[in-house]
C-alpha cells in the first residue's frame, strides 16, 4: 500500500501589480514605474476602468535584474539614479516633480529618514542625493557625514534642502565639503538647472 504525502501549499504570485504597489516594493516613485513601462522594461495593460496594471511575471523578472530588453547595447550607460530624502511627504512630492522635469528618464528613489537613506545609498549607489536637513531619528547633517566621510559610494552631487539660513545650518554643525545648500521653498528654475548641471 502506498501513501502519498500532501503537497505543500504554494501561495500563488499576484497576477499583476498596480504602479503604486510595485513602486512601494522597489522603493521608487510611481512616475519611475510609469517610465519603465513606457520604455518597455515592464509589461502593462489598462483595465476597463482605465487603471494600469503591471504584469507580475514581468515585474518579478525586472526585480531579479533580468528585465532589461535583450537588444539593449552592452555599452549603454546605466540610467541616472537620484535619491530624495525628506520626512515630509508633500516636500518629497515637490522634489520628485522637479527631478522628473530636470532629468527625464532618471530612476528616483525615496526615503523618509536618514537611516533608511543610508541603507538604500549603499545598495543603489545613486549619482545624485537630495536631502532635507531637519528629520527625526537622524538629521540630514548626520546622515551626510556618514555619506561624505570617505565613503566609496558617495554620490557625485549632493544637495541639502532646508528652510534654515546658512548661519543656522552652521550652528547645527555645518554641511560636509562639496554639499550644496538649497533654500526652501525651492525655486524651480534654478534648482532644475543645478540638477542638470550636476548630471552633466
Amino acid at each position: 500500500m502506498t501513501s502519498s504525502k500532501p503537497s505543500a501549499a504554494v501561495r500563488p504570485a499576484p497576477a499583476s501589480y498596480s504602479p503604486a504597489e510595485l513602486a512601494r516594493r522597489l522603493g521608487v516613485s510611481a512616475p519611475t514605474i510609469q517610465r519603465w513601462v513606457d520604455q518597455g522594461h515592464l509589461k502593462a495593460w489598462k483595465t476597463l476602468g482605465g487603471h494600469r496594471r503591471i504584469d507580475a511575471e514581468s515585474a518579478e523578472r525586472f526585480i531579479a535584474g533580468q528585465g532589461l530588453p535583450a537588444d539593449l547595447p552592452a555599452e549603454a550607460p546605466p540610467p541616472l539614479t537620484v535619491m530624495i530624502v525628506d520626512d515630509n511627504e508633500d516636500d518629497r512630492d515637490v522634489l520628485c516633480a522637479l527631478v522628473e522635469e530636470a532629468l527625464p528618464g532618471a530612476t528616483i528613489l525615496l526615503a523618509d529618514n536618514g537611516f533608511q537613506a543610508l541603507t538604500s545609498i549603499g545598495q543603489a549607489m545613486p549619482q545624485l542625493l537630495i536631502t532635507d536637513i531637519v528629520m527625526p531619528h537622524m538629521n540630514g547633517i548626520e546622515m551626510l557625514r556618514h555619506v561624505c566621510g570617505g565613503s566609496t559610494v558617495r554620490p557625485h552631487a549632493v544637495f541639502a534642502v532646508s528652510s534654515h539660513t546658512p548661519q543656522q545650518v552652521a550652528g547645527l554643525g555645518g554641511l560636509p565639503e562639496g554639499v550644496t545648500l538649497v533654500a526652501k521653498p525651492v525655486q524651480p528654475a534654478p534648482f532644475i538647472e543645478a540638477l542638470r548641471a550636476a548630471a552633466r
